[in-house]
């Protein structure tokens, strides 16, 4: 670094310029990224393979995280389609200049130009850091333009380094022949002849985002049993002559815990059937990255499935048994036409079990004629012994399994709600996520080949309904799975890595994330939390469509760094790499997708940010509803604090659609929110996803008469919006 610093000092002071910095094969001066860290490779879709070099320190000390983090990104074949982009100056810069003096242009289709946004400038070390103003394409080439436009503190014209001129001229590697014939682009879209305008560029291939999703999902249209496993003796009920049910996870805690669903809230649902299907299984075992997906280069075919452990004798190897239930309408709800229940599959929340949400919106469904299915996603409803016991009204007792499907973290503990989903490190939920796409998929054929579970679903009528954790998961699987006619995604957002950045309710997974990185990077103390976010660190984030910010906040480039590793890390799980393919942009085999999100003002948990930038990547604003939660709240207060136990936040509004306390007959003015989402989903479901019904319609004649709290988001919100919490 010394080295650099003399560099451009002695660079500024003999010609008197402020020069933009040329170093491709320095990541940390860049421009980055760029192709010039990558190598060939026949064997990936891209044709090439990250090769960042390993960082200084780590033939001596191999545990540091930021080598292990290089070892793992470069087994990835190109860059972000949501890149962190560098561009480094020999001396100080003019930071309100960096907008309209940079740029994108895509080099393998219609050659448009895609600004920087989310820009942050760091006077230290005189480099601006920003993202692409939309998700770029993957498996796409881009050139990055850092042109004159940028002006220095004196008002005057960004220089080019030698280097970047002696590149473009001799051509003498195959990266600066690829960058000289890229700069060939015509003048218009550069804004002048590039010879006079253009100071810096990089040429980068972006990554296979969805490519190993894809290889999966026909990996099941091929492969799947067509299998049905009953779950005990009996496995279908009817709740008119049940007087309980009662859920037992299996946390290993004396006493167990038991949950009673609430019957008066199932009154429009006729029966219950449980049962197994099979999905196979992805995940690793053991090793140190055990719940993870091995990587596999993209060009070639997807490594088979994993056993698992314990898996009953019978089950094909790789194959694991997946516990669901199917809450029916009663027989006069059947469609005419001689065709089944359509359903709608019922994706929860982190944390959350197949008997939590899903129990609380499907009598709606079911007044509207639908059925409701929820299964045991990956990494949640506890421990393997879980049962459900239904007791009728003459007394007799039956008993269901429903194994949930975490994993303790160490011989003897407890397992926990999301147990074996959170992985440490960078790579977080994304095979979570993954896997359980994988398990909609299984269901989905399931259903189809089955005759409909054997319970006369609709196998040409399957939806989706994903709520928070739901809609991430759900995005990936809507994108990707042909059988599902239509999906209403609730919460969603992205990237997954600024959820613990941004969210109040997982900040503290930020902490544990850079608390465990070797060295610790949190640099705020205890005794000096930042408001709002009551933790240990501030990465000063660069909002989008916000003004360039200037960083002041030590630590927080290395912070920001290691977030940038997890997002890149996580693109091929991320609802933000899928939300694109929903409609604008149909992956092969696929047709545009009917889609709605809801989304809420003041989310603490998925934060509007987020929301905003998928609806945005789906060119989905049409099709999206803003609950304007800061109208509802106005009104009634008290709905600043709902909660229930074992959340330790505020829930409202991002679990408004469904959860335990939307029932409360001391909460009407939650429950007639409640009860308008819901039959927005009903109602568009019944539709076949070809309506865009108005929520506010169904808060005629409740507290919130005459007042809108829905609308379509014109101006799609992108900066933090709290209520609850105080600064």
């Amino acid at each position: 670094m010394k080295t650099i610093l003399l560099f451009t000092a002695i660079n500024t002071c003999v010609f008197g310029q402020t020069i933009a910095l040329f170093q491709p094969s320095s990541p940390g001066i860049g421009p980055f990224p760029t192709d010039a860290l990558t190598t060939v490779n026949t064997s990936q879709m891209t044709g090439r393979q990250i090769n960042l070099p390993m960082p200084d320190g780590c033939a001596t000390s191999p545990d540091l995280t930021v080598c292990q983090n290089t070892i793992l990104l470069n087994q990835l074949d190109g860059f972000s389609i949501n890149a962190r982009t560098n561009v480094c100056f020999s001396a100080a810069i003019d930071p309100n200049t960096l907008k309209g003096g940079i740029w994108y242009i895509a080099l393998d289709s219609v050659q448009v130009q895609v600004p920087i946004n989310q820009v942050l400038y760091d006077p230290s070390s005189r480099c601006a850091f920003f993202k692409p103003d939309r998700v770029l394409d993957q498996q796409s080439r881009y050139l990055l333009v850092t042109s004159s436009g940028v002006r220095d503190g004196d008002g005057h014209a960004v220089q080019a380094d030698s280097s970047f001129k002696m590149c473009i001229a001799e051509r003498k590697s195959d990266y600066c022949a690829a960058l000289a014939q890229a700069l060939q682009t015509p003048e218009a879209l550069l804004g002048g002849a590039w010879g006079n305008r253009v100071v810096a560029a990089s040429v980068f291939t972006t990554m296979s985002a969805t490519t190993w999703l894809e290889q999966a999902r026909r990996f099941v249209d091929s492969h799947q049993p067509p299998v049905v496993l009953p779950a005990g003796n009996t496995s279908s009920f009817s709740l008119a002559d049940l007087k309980s049910f009662t859920y037992t996870p299996e946390d290993r805690k004396s006493p167990q815990t038991q949950v009673d669903i609430p019957l008066n809230v199932l009154s429009n649902v006729d029966r219950v059937m449980f049962g197994f299907y099979l999905s196979p299984n992805f995940l690793s075992v053991s090793g140190p990255l055990a719940g993870s997906i091995p990587a596999t280069p993209t060009n070639e075919p997807i490594a088979s499935p994993t056993p698992v452990p314990g898996v009953p004798q019978g089950i094909p190897a790789g194959y694991q048994p997946v516990s669901f239930h199917v809450f029916l309408p009663p027989a006069s709800k059947l469609p005419g036409n001689g065709h089944g229940f359509p359903v709608a599959i019922y994706g929860h929340g982190i944390g959350d079990n197949q008997f939590g949400a899903p129990t609380y919106m499907a009598s709606t469904l079911a007044e509207r004629g639908l059925a409701t299915i929820a299964i045991e996603i990956s990494g949640h409803g506890f421990g393997p012994g879980g049962t459900v016991q239904l007791t009728s009204k003459d007394g007799h007792v039956s008993s269901v399994s429903t194994p949930g499907r975490g994993i303790a973290l160490s011989p003897d503990g407890p397992i926990g709600p999301t147990d074996g989903c959170i992985l440490p490190g960078p790579l977080a939920i994304r095979d979570c996520v993954r896997q359980t796409a994988i398990d909609l998929f299984a269901l989905v054929q399931t259903i189809r080949e089955t005759n409909g579970l054997g319970v006369n679903l609709d196998p040409d009528r399957i939806y989706y309904l994903g709520q928070s954790l739901g809609s991430i998961y759900g995005t990936l699987t809507h994108a990707v799975e042909q059988g599902i006619r239509a999906a209403v995604l609730d919460g969603d957002g992205g990237p997954i890595s600024d959820e613990a950045r941004l969210a109040i309710a997982y900040r503290q997974l930020g902490d544990a994330y850079l608390g465990s990185n070797n060295p610790v990077l949190l640099n705020v103390p205890p005794a000096q939390p930042q408001p709002y976010f009551r933790d240990r660190f501030n990465d000063n984030y660069a909002f989008r469509d916000a003004p360039v910010v200037i960083n002041e906040v030590p630590g927080a480039l290395d912070i920001k760094a290691a977030f940038e590793t997890a997002e890149w890390l996580n693109v091929p799980g991320d609802p933000l790499s899928f939300a694109a393919h929903l409609k604008s942009k149909p992956l092969a085999d696929m047709a545009p997708k009917q889609t709605m999100f809801q989304f809420g003002y003041g989310d603490l948990e998925v934060p509007t940010p987020m929301n905003s930038r998928v609806i945005q990547a789906a060119n989905a604003v049409f099709s999206s509803w803003y609950f304007r939660f800061d109208r509802a709240a106005a009104l009634h207060p008290e709905l600043l604090g709902v909660t229930y136990a074992g959340v330790g936040f505020p829930i409202l509004p991002h679990r408004i659609l469904s959860n335990p306390t939307i029932f409360d007959p001391a909460l009407a003015a939650e429950t007639t929110i409640a009860l308008a989402e819901q039959k927005q989903v009903a109602s568009y479901f019944a539709a076949d996803g070809k309506s865009n019904p108005d929520p506010n319609q169904f808060l005629e004649g409740g507290p919130y008469s005459g007042v809108r709290l829905f609308e379509v988001p014109w101006q799609l919100p992108t900066s933090l919006n709290y209520l609850q919490i105080a600064p």
